[in-house]
């Protein structure tokens, strides 16, 4: 037919050729179900969430010299926070409060530091007669829990009055005084052994948000250069010449080494200027925006130790997903391929970043502890948790060794899988490509 370009039939017949060998890919049904799934966990996060609040009872203790104040604090918290929804059946429902009366504070403090109670509930009067009573646990201040117990205390306050009717010099009723609520956080962050102001934990909690992010976009970027040279040099044969020259270890640790390299010196490039400009931000705010332009908001609680801390979790975080990164890219024979075979590791490293900002909104669960210490998330989690809470330099050091171990596993068996991978042509890689590489290594 005249005037008939080619050109639509042809890129049909490439469209469809794509389309066929990407969904007949061995990765493709695999990436496909695993998806799925993470999208069906994201929606069934709320009904898990609901689910395990309903199974966990929080142990709150109610300590006081007064009897008669600390039966009254128990009897109105259960009534608040121990309230049965309506849609819940009445047979199976529990309680999700537990408030014991403890006689002794230092027992309560020992609990609480062990973990064996939530939090702990200090009910004392002042010498006026008004009710005053703190909470105390790891909670942030702003809680949902802190916000109960505070409407928990006004109850009191009001039962307490009522039941008093305290009066005036001239015999009238006195008028009602709430019960003053008071929260204390007691991991909060510290440094050099003093607990860090309301402003300094709000900075940290914004420096950590910025770090933990940074942490996730360079060590996906990096690691994904890795697997890019890799596998170009694989796609141009020149791996071929470089496995006649060096050893494929050789060859690993070069492309780890040379790429992390690379992208250490344009993370300090950028990082570099701007840690100047929050070192000298009072000066130059008070040449732009005259004296006391900053006061109340310029970004404080950054420490040498922070920054060190930092530069530990991104060199080893960065190590070990260049290393697997690596081992990936050396199954390919396309550039292309990189994207399918690198979602599992993108999405580790996902979940890693989201426990960092799990933990960043104060939480002290105990799988956030946990996560600290399991590579690949402890980089993220541990560096989050130095942020915005006070953990222990032993925690510390058992990470950064559980890390270093992790990674020269990783190291032995990755060396495996890459000299395998490399000799690899004209196979689309799949799992059974990795299994046999991993069990011969």
């Amino acid at each position: 037919m005249a005037g008939r370009d080619p050109l639509l039939p042809n890129a049909l017949v490439v469209a469809r050729r794509e389309y066929r060998d990407r969904v007949k890919g061995p990765l493709y049904l695999a990436s496909t179900i695993v998806l799925a799934g993470l999208a069906m966990l994201v929606a069934m996060a709320p009904v898990a969430v609901r689910y395990m609040d309903r199974q966990t009872v929080s142990r709150i203790a109610v300590v006081s010299s007064d009897a008669d104040l600390a039966n009254r604090t128990v009897g109105v918290a259960d009534s608040v926070l121990n309230t049965r929804p309506p849609d819940v059946d009445a047979s199976t429902w529990q309680k999700p409060y537990r408030f014991d009366l403890v006689a002794d504070r230092q027992e309560a403090e020992d609990d609480l530091s062990t973990g064996r109670i939530t939090g702990m509930l200090l009910v004392d009067r002042a010498a006026a007669g008004q009710v005053q009573i703190v909470y105390r646990s790891n909670d942030s201040p702003g809680s949902s829990r802190a916000q109960l117990l505070a409407l928990a205390a006004f109850g009191v306050g009001v039962l307490d009055w009522s039941s008093r009717l305290p009066t005036t010099g001239s015999g009238g009723v006195a008028p009602f005084t709430p019960a003053a609520f008071e929260t204390q956080q007691l991991n909060v962050a510290t440094e050099a052994g003093r607990t860090l102001d309301a402003q300094e934990v709000a900075s940290r909690g914004f420096l950590g948000i910025v770090f933990v992010v940074l942490l996730f976009i360079t060590v996906v970027i990096y690691g994904m250069w890795v697997a890019t040279g890799v596998a170009s040099e694989k796609s141009s044969r020149v791996m071929e010449l470089m496995v006649s020259a060096a050893s494929p270890r050789q060859l690993l640790t070069g492309k780890v080494v040379g790429i992390g390299a690379a992208g250490l010196t344009q993370y300090l490039a950028i990082a570099i200027p701007t840690l100047l400009v929050v070192a000298f931000q009072d000066r130059i705010s008070s040449v732009l925006l005259g004296p006391g332009g900053m006061e109340g908001t310029a970004i404080v609680g950054l420490s040498p130790g922070l920054l060190l801390a930092y530069a530990v979790f991104f060199l080893l975080g960065f190590t070990l997903f260049a290393l697997i990164y690596a081992s990936m890219g050396s199954f390919v024979s396309r550039p292309d391929d990189l994207q399918t075979l690198s979602l599992p590791l993108s999405l580790l490293a996902t979940a890693g970043y989201l426990t960092a900002v799990i933990a960043l909104g104060g939480a002290q669960s105990t799988w956030v502890t946990v996560a600290s210490f399991v590579p690949p998330f402890s980089p993220f989690v541990m560096l989050a948790r130095l942020m915005v809470s006070a953990v222990a330099p032993a925690e510390v050091v058992v990470s950064i060794a559980i890390l270093v171990a992790t990674i020269a596993v990783v190291a032995v068996v990755a060396s495996r899988m890459y000299a395998a991978g490399v000799l690899l042509y004209g196979q689309r890689p799949g799992f059974r490509a990795f299994l046999t590489a991993a069990r011969r290594a």
